[in-house]
């Protein structure tokens, strides 16, 4: 396959994607209020948005993420358009793609390990920084504690469904997926927060940032370990049918 056709092909199958997220979009998406406003989404069309960044990284990922909340938000308006959204959007595909190329070929083990180091440090210096201050748990303490409790977190979500539901070792590269998607969906989730907090949620400048956040970012942490887990079972096939078609 030349360079071209390969380009093509890649080009085709990202259209295809980005179709079905938007038919999944229109149809399968429901906003939810939040203090007032409709502050969240709740759907799984982002699965279709994310392959290409995981098939073909992260350029293909950025387009088709953007596209998909620019030409969603014309087919089924909800409300203003903000392009900062889109912009966000477009640069969370960016990122899976980023983080995708990083760990996709690391060993399932070595990244648990690291996980799980990296979460024991975390800990031990919140907490440690907590008590030897003696003045309670300061604003990076505390980020230190809740990055260690998602790390402890996404373990225990990994070993579930890699030991129940997704059984199939190494080719799935569950760890990895779990990584990429929940890292990409809290940075996006807290830039769109910020984004609507500033614009058109203006009600929700009234409450302290984290009370707005943290609802935001919860259902994104599900709602990525569920994509994560679509990814694992149809990344596998994507890449069989890439090299056979």
């Amino acid at each position: 396959m030349n360079a071209v056709s390969g380009s093509v092909r890649r080009i085709t199958i990202s259209a295809v994607f980005l179709s079905l997220s938007l038919v999944l979009k229109t149809t399968l998406t429901f906003d939810l209020p939040l203090f007032g406003q409709n502050g969240m989404r709740i759907g799984i069309s982002g699965i279709f948005s994310i392959l290409p960044a995981l098939l073909f990284g992260p350029g293909y990922g950025a387009a088709v993420s953007g596209l998909s909340d620019f030409l969603g938000f014309l087919i089924k308006p909800t409300g203003g358009y903000l392009p900062l959204l889109t912009i966000s959007a477009a640069a969370g595909g960016f990122l899976r793609g980023f983080l995708w190329e990083i760990l996709k070929k690391k060993e399932d083990k070595r990244m648990r390990l690291l996980i799980a180091a990296g979460s024991g440090v975390l800990l031990v210096l919140g907490l440690g920084s907590t008590f030897m201050t003696g003045e309670g748990m300061t604003p990076t303490a505390a980020g230190a504690v809740g990055g260690a409790l998602l790390g402890m977190f996404l373990l225990a979500v990994d070993f579930i469904l890699s030991k129940k539901i997704l059984p199939g070792g190494e080719k799935r590269k569950l760890p990895q997926l779990l990584i990429v998607m929940i890292v990409s969906g809290l940075a996006v989730t807290t830039v769109n927060t910020v984004i609507l907090r500033e614009t058109i949620c203006t009600a929700w400048k009234t409450l302290p940032f984290i009370v707005v956040w943290l609802p935001r970012a919860v259902e994104e942490l599900l709602g990525n370990i569920v994509l994560a887990c679509f990814a694992a079972v149809l990344l596998p096939l994507s890449g069989k049918f890439m090299k056979n078609g």
